[in-house]
């Protein structure tokens, strides 16, 4: 811009010194002249030279303002413990620092490279933009004995209250975040921060706990120890004991951010928010219970959006998700997803309106890939989460060729067993991973074995249709002290193939509750278990079954159970014994062994 002007000047400069500027008298002085020889084009052209000499400086200095990178600057903002975390701000293109509604984001994953992907989507919004490393990550510090989120709540508060007090913030502040990035935004907002009034979360969970560390009282193996030492290489070992020290849901959850400050209490959320989530995400549930928490329980009741899509954890752009290509269009939701987070911004920020009484949820509806004729793989749109729906109850039967049957419970017991070797666990095949493949894929492989329970309907002879949260309830014993059991939901198409719809897994040592250790199971006879197969939005087509099977292990998306009734470790090797262990489903009769499926209505 300097530059520019300083070439304006020297040309007005130049045109005084000649006398050029004096448009009368210069008229004046070669009219004879100009009318002899420049004749009607020399005026046409002389009009067009001139025009280009106004309008070029000032296409120059509109463009610059407009499309040039923003400024950026640095700075090492300290938290209340004196800890600095390094932070960017890049001002909005043109607005030379003035005030403006300011973006934030956190991040563990560095904030250079964060600021390069968001600067496509906020940079030319008119929005300052503040990106800053979280504690103990890449340029912040606090890299000792830190523990990832850990003071995320008390660092995003100090992180707004800094931002409030600079002159070019406008006193509005809006949060957005993917994965880790969205993680920590729901942590501060359980503080109810002055400024924040608005969120962006995408992809994560407000409770670490249940849907990322210890699903089902079992250790996520693969996604703690492979992430926190991609984030955390420095002190990685230090956290990762921290965890395998805190296998209950106790003192450590209970009095940080992971857990006090938000968890199942959103009391103090007053946030408008968009919530964005993938059927086979591995924070999925953590998606769908942050936009029921903000909109149920919070202060911001009625001012929330969600959008499920038919991904894994990041929105690609073909088709594909796991073995099944989705026939769909902008499948994966990108741009509704561009389209109402901008609404969200503008009614933050901007304070432009949005209808809250329409749509509020859109849900992708994923079925047969290979019918194009369904009445499925579509987005669907609705009011709230969750959608209307009749639970179903589906019990487990005894016999092979009907192993599962709708709202009608067997009369006859029947004990299935079979034995679970922790040296030789079932494989994980596809589901709601993150470093592991994930997604739907076919579990033919793994149902062979023998210690895998196979329960399969008989062919459906209309489609059916489930929205909305599953589970399982199984009887079981066992001779072991603690075991694991495992149930996944398949679709079993016609031509054979099992693909996998959701799954969840149990520690019997937590089957009375996540801060607690139930009696030794060898000890306690027939026991009944819940386990938590989150959520999906699927249509089993005409002529496919649907099929659920047992066993006690997922490796490695969790860890192994060595039936001994030690508590998880980080790796099988670390356990001083591993037994096998005889488990046993019991079915029909006065042990209502079943699944339950949310049935759209």
């Amino acid at each position: 811009l300097i530059a520019v002007g300083f070439a304006i000047l020297s040309i007005l400069y130049k045109f005084y010194r000649r006398n050029i500027f004096k448009l009368r008298e210069y008229i004046d002085k070669h009219e004879n002249e100009r009318l002899s020889k420049m004749g009607k084009t020399g005026k046409i052209i002389k009009i067009v030279v001139l025009a280009i000499l106004i309008i070029f400086p000032i296409s120059i200095i509109i463009i610059t303002g407009i499309y040039s990178p923003p400024e950026k600057e640095t700075f090492m903002v300290k938290m209340n413990d004196e800890v600095g975390l390094a932070t960017d701000v890049y001002f909005a293109p043109g607005s030379f620092g003035s005030p403006r509604p300011v973006i934030l984001i956190r991040t563990p994953y560095g904030k250079n490279m964060m600021g390069e992907y968001y600067g496509l989507l906020y940079n030319t919004q008119d929005y300052h933009m503040v990106i800053q490393d979280c504690r103990g990550t890449f340029d912040s510090e606090g890299k000792d004995d830190f523990i990832i989120f850990m003071e995320a709540f008390k660092d995003g508060v100090d992180t707004i209250e800094w931002i409030l007090d600079q002159s070019w913030c406008n006193g509005k502040i809006a949060s957005v975040g993917a994965s880790a990035l969205c993680i920590n935004e729901y942590f501060y907002a359980g503080m109810n921060p002055s400024g924040l009034v608005g969120q962006s979360l995408m992809i994560g969970t407000p409770d670490l706990y249940k849907t990322s560390i210890y699903q089902g009282g079992q250790l996520k193996q693969n996604l703690v120890i492979e992430w926190i030492k991609g984030v955390a290489p420095e002190n990685y070992e230090y956290q990762l004991q921290t965890i395998i020290d805190h296998p209950k849901k106790d003192y450590l959850y209970n009095t940080t951010s992971l857990f006090m400050e938000i968890g199942p209490n959103f009391d103090n959320v007053s946030v408008p928010a968009l919530h964005v989530g993938g059927w086979y995400d591995t924070f999925q549930q953590g998606t769908l219970d942050g936009y029921m928490g903000y909109d149920d329980n919070s202060n911001a009741q009625g001012k929330q959006l969600l959008i499920m899509t038919p991904t894994t954890h990041g929105m690609p752009e073909e088709g594909k998700c796991g073995q099944l290509t989705f026939p769909t269009t902008n499948y994966n939701g990108f741009d509704l997803y561009l389209d109402w987070e901008q609404k969200l911004l503008d009614y933050a920020l901007l304070g432009k309106l949005i209808d809250w009484s329409g749509n509020r949820v859109a849900y992708y509806l994923m079925g047969d890939v290979d019918d194009n004729t369904v009445n499925a793989n579509e987005y669907r749109f609705a009011k709230d989460w969750p959608v209307p729906h009749k639970n179903d109850t589906w019990y487990l039967n005894s016999t092979s060729s009907i192993g599962l049957v709708n709202n009608t419970q067997p009369s006859s017991n029947f004990n299935h067993s079979y034995k679970f070797d922790p040296r030789n666990p079932v494989p994980t095949v596809g589901g709601n991973n993150l470093m592991l493949d994930s997604g739907p894929y076919d579990q033919r492989g793994v149902e062979s074995r023998d210690d895998v329970l196979l329960f399969t309907s008989s062919k459906l002879d209309q489609p059916y249709t489930i929205v909305g949260k599953l589970w399982a309830q199984l009887y079981m014993m066992s001779n072991s002290s603690n075991t694991d059991f495992t149930v996944k939901l398949c679709d079993v198409y016609p031509d054979g193939k099992s693909i996998l719809i959701a799954d969840g897994i149990i520690n019997a040592a937590r089957r009375e509750g996540f801060n607690k250790t139930a009696p030794d199971l060898n000890l306690s006879g027939i026991q009944k278990v819940i386990i938590d197969l989150w959520s999906t939005a699927y249509q089993f087509n005409t002529g496919h079954r649907i099929r659920v099977s047992i066993s006690s292990s997922n490796y490695p998306r969790f860890g192994i159970n060595p039936n001994t009734g030690e508590e998880p470790k980080l790796y099988p090797y670390h356990y001083l014994e591993r037994n096998i262990a005889n488990n046993t489903i019991l079915t029909g009769g006065s042990f209502n062994s079943s699944i339950t499926l949310p049935r759209l209505i």
